[in-house]
């Protein structure tokens, strides 16, 4: 019985290190790849449970990781299921805050905020900043022109 303790002890103890261990831009790059992999399971598993993520688009910050995945990133990936989310910057960070530049593309073939998909091509550029603590996400704000997507994201005239 001691041998299992000293072993869960010891699990626990180097899995917390090897989650200090990876960098905040280890993290946001991984976390990229999972929304550029469309999955939002997947992306919101580098969110803490208490996260708090502004989006430009929502207008208000979304409170804890199941409402940033459904809320957030969910909505983006079902609106646009093809998107490529992309760097277009070096980032700059400080110990456990990131910020860069980035691009956000795709077709419009998904529904969004209840609207039908208009099969646009959407394109539009941003900043995130993006604090990571202990391996995960607790703090993303998104900014952008929310207004030229909305334009995007019209039914062209026929």
């Amino acid at each position: 019985m001691k041998t299992i303790k000293v072993a869960a002890l010891s699990l626990a103890l180097f899995s917390h290190l090897a989650l200090a261990d990876v960098s905040p831009l280890t993290v946001v790059k991984d976390y990229m790849s999972a929304w550029n992999a469309h999955d939002s399971a997947k992306a919101a598993q580098y969110l803490a449970n208490d996260v708090v993520y502004y989006d430009a688009a929502a207008g208000t910050p979304v409170k804890g990781k199941n409402n940033a995945e459904k809320d957030v990133i969910g909505a983006f990936i079902k609106a646009v299921p093809d998107l490529t989310w992309k760097m277009t910057s070096k980032p700059v960070y400080d110990h456990d805050t990131i910020a860069f530049r980035w691009e956000f593309s795709g077709k419009n073939s998904g529904e969004w905020a209840g609207a039908p998909a208009t099969n646009n091509p959407i394109k539009f550029e941003g900043v995130s900043y993006i604090t990571v603590n202990n391996g995960k996400i607790t703090w993303q704000g998104d900014y952008y022109d929310s207004k030229k997507l909305d334009e995007e994201l019209k039914p062209q005239a026929k």
